[in-house]
């Protein structure tokens, strides 16, 4: 498997080992947007959720390529790497 992560559309569908996700209460296949909200559901606040989901909260990364940490902002999203490349005659 490369490295390859794409961001995933809320209304795409993953299908999971049964034991995955035993604490966020979902079935084995389920859209994206039923994982976020299943997150969003263990959390406390529904500002920090917006923040989290949406526009991002303040932080500072310091990257492995960096010397120094960089200020701006970090967000949750969901993403898949395939095992292999698609063939283009499937």
């Amino acid at each position: 498997m490369d490295n390859r992560f794409e961001p995933l559309n809320q209304n795409e569908v993953v299908s999971v080992s049964t034991n995955t996700f035993k604490l966020l209460n979902l079935s084995t296949t389920f859209k994206i947007a039923e994982l976020l909200e299943a997150i969003k559901g263990c959390m406390e606040s529904d500002a920090l959720e917006a923040q989290l989901f949406q526009e991002g909260i303040d932080c500072e990364v310091l990257k492995f390529s960096s010397q120094s940490w960089r200020k701006g902002k970090v967000r949750i999203t969901v993403e898949f790497c395939p095992q292999e490349l698609e063939s283009p005659l499937e």
